[in-house]
C-alpha cells in the first residue's frame, strides 16, 4: 500500500514543466548570434566529447527537479496492522460418565441415543463456537479424570472429548462423585488469571460417591471466583437428578441451573451459556509506514549535481 504524506507538494511539478516549456520556446525562437562570413573554416575542426555532451546537460535538470518534488511529497509504503487483545473466559467442562449416562432415552435422527453421546455432540458444538477462550475437560464417575487441561487448542479438546466413553472407568467405579469433580475443576482454574472462570457441570444423577460434599466444593469455587453452571440432564421418568442440590451449587457461585430433558433442550442450554459468557475482544487497527523520500531526494540531488559539475567544470563555455 502506497501513499504520499504531503501530496500538495506535487503542485511544484509545474516548475520543471515550466522550465521545459521555456526551453522549447526559446529554442524555437532562436538564440542571439553574430554573423561571420568565414564560418565554413570551423566546420572541419575536430569535435570533443565535451562539445557533444554540453548541449544535452539540461535534460538532467527536469527529472532531477521532479525527483526533488516527489521527495518533498514523502512517498510511503505500509500495511494495515491489527492488534487483538482478548479478555477471554476459562471454561472447564465437567462431564458425568456414570453408568446411567449409557441409558438411551434421547433421540438422534429419529433413533435412540445415549445421554453420553448426546451430551458429547452438544458439547462439541459449544467448543466449536468459542474463539478466544481456554477450555478444559474433566470426565468423572467415582473418580475424576482431567482429560484435557485448559488450552486454546480446540482440536485437542475435541479429541479428548471424542475419546470419552463408558469404558473410561471400570464398572464398579461408575458412580457419581459430583463434589470431587467440582473440586477438581476448581483446582484446574485455581491459578487462572482470566477475567471470568466458569465450570459447566453436566450430570444425570445425584451425588453418590466421593469424599467432598457438592456444597463444600461450591463454597471453594465461590471463594476462588469460579462460577458454576449446573445441568441436570435426562428424561424425568428415568433420571434421579438432585435438582435442589444443583440449584444450590449454582446459586452459591453466581451461576445458573438448567434442567434439559431432550437433546434440543440441552443444545439451547449451551447456547444460553455461550451468550452469558461471551469473551471481550478489543481490536486496535493501525498502519505502519516506511519512508521512501530519501531515495528520491538523493537521486534528484545527484542528477542536479551532475549537471552543475559538467556545465561549470568539464563542459564550461568560454565567453
Amino acid at each position: 500500500m502506497w501513499r504520499l504524506a504531503n501530496p500538495w507538494y506535487l503542485l511544484l511539478l509545474i516548475l520543471p514543466l515550466g522550465l521545459l516549456i521555456y526551453y522549447f520556446w526559446s529554442h524555437k525562437r532562436g538564440r542571439n548570434s553574430v554573423l561571420f562570413s568565414g564560418g565554413h573554416y570551423f566546420s572541419n575542426l575536430p569535435s570533443s566529447w565535451r562539445s557533444v555532451v554540453a548541449p544535452h546537460l539540461h535534460w538532467l535538470r527536469y527529472p532531477g527537479l521532479i525527483l526533488l518534488v516527489l521527495a518533498m511529497a514523502r512517498p510511503q509504503s505500509g500495511n494495515d496492522m491489527r492488534e487483538i487483545q482478548t479478555f477471554g473466559v476459562d471454561i472447564m467442562l465437567v462431564l458425568d460418565v456414570s453408568s446411567t449416562m449409557s441409558i438411551d432415552d434421547m433421540r438422534k435422527d429419529r433413533r435412540p441415543a445415549t445421554r453420553l453421546d448426546t451430551a458429547k455432540e452438544v458439547m462439541q458444538q459449544f467448543i466449536d463456537g468459542r474463539e478466544a477462550d481456554r477450555i478444559g475437560l474433566i470426565a468423572f464417575g467415582t473418580q475424576s479424570l482431567t482429560r484435557c487441561p485448559l488450552t486454546v487448542d480446540y482440536s485437542l479438546v475435541s479429541l479428548a472429548l471424542s475419546e470419552v466413553n463408558m469404558n473410561l472407568f471400570p464398572e464398579e467405579m461408575r458412580m457419581t462423585a459430583i463434589g470431587n469433580a467440582l473440586a477438581t475443576g476448581v483446582s484446574r482454574l485455581w491459578k487462572s488469571d482470566a477475567k471470568s472462570k466458569i465450570i459447566i457441570l453436566l450430570t444425570d444423577g445425584a451425588n453418590t460417591a466421593g469424599n467432598i460434599a457438592p456444597i463444600s466444593a461450591a463454597e471453594i469455587a465461590a471463594s476462588e471466583g469460579v462460577r458454576i453452571y449446573t445441568i441436570g440432564f435426562g428424561s424425568p421418568e428415568r433420571t434421579d437428578v438432585d435438582e435442589a442440590s444443583l440449584k444450590q451449587i449454582a446459586e452459591k457461585t453466581g451461576g445458573r441451573f438448567f434442567r434439559p430433558r431432550t437433546s434440543e433442550d440441552l443444545q439451547r442450554v449451551y447456547e444460553v451459556i455461550d451468550e452469558l459468557e461471551k469473551s471481550e475482544v478489543v481490536v486496535k487497527n493501525y498502519q505502519l509506514w516506511k519512508e521512501w523520500f530519501q531515495w528520491f531526494l538523493w537521486s534528484g540531488c545527484c542528477l542536479l549535481l551532475i549537471e552543475v559539475a559538467f556545465s561549470q567544470i568539464f563542459c564550461r563555455k568560454v565567453p
